[in-house]
């Protein structure tokens, strides 16, 4: 709970909204309301000068009331937690009753919901399924507000090693580690869909298809998610994935985004274009075609307008760490404030250096709109 309220008080988008009494405790009728507790939070975080730690007991009694299984003192995932608080804070702040959803992102609230969560977070994946047969192609959209991203196990390299004092040579052991542009790369990737898998309706037929997720509408503020946390059904196992990942402190998203949908070029449409003495039914054909087209067009410009309101380049904002094994462990958090980061390490908050930030064994990144 503490690492990802430090995500959330280092959002500038966040940090606006509850400054600017976007939600108003005095005001707000509800029992154990998390929005009021993190209202709170900010109003003694940016009110006060203090020196002591604060104690978020409304934040984690709301949390208790209103997250089932993430009431008691067992060991919780920070990322299931970001999940609660987003529903949570969705539902106190449009007032809506509470109801046990799996994710805020419903695809009617990431369209037209104007809360706070949606603002900050909500963004559209596009999953396209193209035919290997006909090459139709399908497009679906989904809403999301945080990416989780596959990583590989650690890759071990053998090197030889020449030690001067003994003759010979002997191995070294190295463990690889990956980019984060690689964990998206392999995100946006091709799939490859099997014909038990998939049934093409313009060949009527099951057929083998390639699926791709791509970013089509972009967040201000986007979590990324790091799946660390291996489970193998087969044995019944879990395990913590220690591979190193090497994330930049600017991302730019421009290469997994999706362009906007290319024209089409009506071909009997053309021939109309050509002809001159074109028949009264033609006409009538070409007229509909027209405005076929002209809706065509309105629908791209304003994809195009949506797509344009986010750039793609973003700026990393905080950084969640996990140290220990998959039982048990311990969360820290980075958080840049200005130009400067910090560590939260519960109540110890230290001054770092970039370097650190970028050494640590990243769980969730959080990157926001370059420029915030």
């Amino acid at each position: 709970m503490s690492v990802i309220l430090q995500a959330l008080i280092h959002n500038p988008f966040v940090r606006t909204y509850y400054l600017s009494e976007g939600h108003r405790s005095s005001e707000c009728e509800r029992e154990a309301c998390t929005s009021c507790a993190l209202d709170d939070i900010f109003t003694e975080f940016y009110g006060q000068e203090k020196h002591e730690g604060y104690g978020a007991v409304h934040m984690l009694q709301g949390c208790w009331k209103g997250g089932g299984n993430l009431a008691g003192y067992s060991q919780q995932d920070a990322h299931e937690y970001l999940g609660f608080i987003l529903n949570s804070l969705h539902t106190a702040n449009t007032g809506e009753d509470d109801e046990e959803i799996s994710t805020p992102a419903r695809a009617k609230d990431a369209k037209t919901c104007d809360c706070i969560v949606h603002q900050t977070f909500a963004g559209i994946l596009k999953s396209t399924v193209t035919c290997s047969a006909c090459k139709n192609t399908t497009a679906t959209y989904d809403p999301f507000v945080d990416l989780s991203l596959d990583i590989k196990s650690a890759a071990v390299s053998v090197k030889k090693k020449k030690l001067s004092m003994i003759a010979g040579t002997t191995t070294v052991k190295e463990i690889l580690p990956m980019d984060l542009t690689e964990c998206l790369d392999r995100f946006t990737a091709p799939e490859t869909l099997s014909s038990d898998s998939y049934h093409c309706r313009k060949c009527n037929s099951a057929q083998k298809a390639e699926k791709r997720l791509k970013l089509s509408t972009l967040p201000p503020v986007l979590p990324v998610h790091l799946k660390r946390f291996s489970h193998s059904q087969k044995s019944s196992t879990s395990s913590k994935i220690d591979t190193k990942i090497r994330f930049p402190f600017t991302l730019n998203l421009e290469p997994y985004t999706s362009p906007p949908k290319q024209p089409k070029i009506n071909k009997d449409e053309e021939e109309s274009k050509k002809s001159s003495n074109s028949k009264d039914k033609d006409k009538d054909k070409k007229k509909e075609k027209e405005k076929e087209k002209e809706k065509e067009k309105e629908e791209e410009a304003k994809a195009s307008a949506e797509a344009a309101k986010i750039e793609p380049l973003y700026s990393l904002s905080s950084v969640i760490v996990h140290k220990g094994k998959i039982d048990s462990g311990h969360y820290v958090s980075y958080a840049r404030q200005g130009e400067e980061w910090f560590r939260f390490d519960d109540s110890m908050v230290v001054r770092v250096e970039e370097r650190e930030v970028l050494s640590a064994e990243a769980y969730m990144l959080f990157y926001c709109v370059d420029g915030v």
